[in-house]
């Protein structure tokens, strides 16, 4: 398949322990004519010596080190480093499927797709390969893009599963599209792939889903999303209030199932950031009252905003209620049940 350059982010930050097996897989595509931009973005451990040794045996590496300043700034950075027409992400602890490159860049070319989404595996902490519930597939054309991310984002209202991920890997761009979009996520380590997706997506023409699982999110402690800490509640704002904006600005402010899942997801986020952090039932709870409490969340509480098989409806109507010890014991039976042996 001949097919102009494509371009593959990855920001890199202490993840020597996982780099390797992440590089080898994009070495094991079956399209030949990409770059890989690889961010070291600070690290502290062997990560960037390992993308120095990758680049000085294949050019197609590229190597940017930079001060430490997020993942945000870093895909950005990498960004302004590549060339190809076509961008795609990969986070430096994941691995794709040899087919990856060419499966995304299929439509683009075939059918002038500007955004394509594949679907993923995740890989847990002990190895064991999951599935999310529901693969979701189609072309969608700029008119009903708008109607999609409040249909389909997060969760999806025909399959009651998952809808359309949020995340940029597992897509690929045109590169007209990218810049703007990984600029609003700037300033956010939490849900800044949501920002930066939704800015690209409201201005493309063309969205095509595939249901080939062809990226793998590995999940596993000490990695900057399983972690909970107490800044995390002001980053959490900062993405409602920016997310907010973002609807206003592109005429997104009616699309109360897309506001709707965004909280949903923050509510069991934080939930189960908490429970690995192994917080006090004293903690736990003040840190319940203050999401119930915030002006930025007070609005999701009104009447027609949560359907009744949304993900997270228990807990939803709970906090609603403010029931934070039902909440608390919910928390810890579904946090054992995942985790046994």
């Amino acid at each position: 398949m001949e097919t102009s350059l494509i371009s593959i982010i990855v920001p890199v930050y202490n993840v020597g322990r996982y780099l390797t097996k992440c590089l080898d897989s994009i070495l094991m595509q079956t399209v030949t004519d990409w770059e890989c931009v690889l961010v070291d973005d600070g690290s502290t451990d062997e990560s960037g010596h390992i993308c120095d040794e990758y680049a000085a045996v294949d050019s197609r590496f590229v190597v940017v080190h930079k001060k430490n300043e997020g993942v945000a700034l870093a895909r950005l950075t990498g960004f302004e480093h590549s060339k190809g027409e076509y961008i795609t992400f990969i986070d430096a602890d994941d691995y794709v499927s040899p087919e990856y490159l060419e499966k995304l860049v299929k439509p683009i070319l075939e059918k002038d797709a500007d955004m394509v989404s594949c679907d993923y595996f995740v890989i847990e902490n002990k190895g064991k390969i999951r599935e999310p519930r529901a693969k979701l597939s189609g072309e969608f054309e700029k008119e009903q893009i708008k109607e999609f991310i409040d249909q389909h984002f997060f969760y999806d209202k025909e399959t009651k599963g998952y809808g359309m991920t949020c995340f940029l890997c597992t897509k690929m761009v045109k590169r007209v599209f990218v810049e703007d979009g990984l600029k609003y996520g700037v300033g956010l380590w939490f849900a800044e792939d949501q920002i930066a997706m939704i800015n690209m997506l409201i201005h493309c023409n063309k969205l095509c889903l595939i249901s080939d699982r062809l990226y793998y999110y590995i999940k596993h402690e000490g990695q900057a999303t399983q972690i909970y800490n107490y800044s995390l509640w002001e980053s959490i704002i900062k993405t409602l209030e920016k997310n907010q904006k973002t609807c206003d600005r592109i005429g997104l402010n009616q699309c109360i199932g897309l506001r709707r899942r965004t909280w949903i997801h923050i509510l069991l986020t934080i939930q189960q950031k908490m429970m690995r952090a192994n917080l006090s039932k004293q903690e736990f709870v003040c840190h319940l009252k203050k999401m119930r409490n915030h002006s930025s969340i007070n609005v999701f509480f009104t009447p027609n905003t949560i359907d009744d098989n949304c993900d997270g409806i228990i807990r939803y109507w709970l906090l609603k209620c403010r029931l934070y010890n039902i909440i608390y014991i919910m928390a810890h039976v579904i946090y054992y049940l995942k985790n046994r042996k």
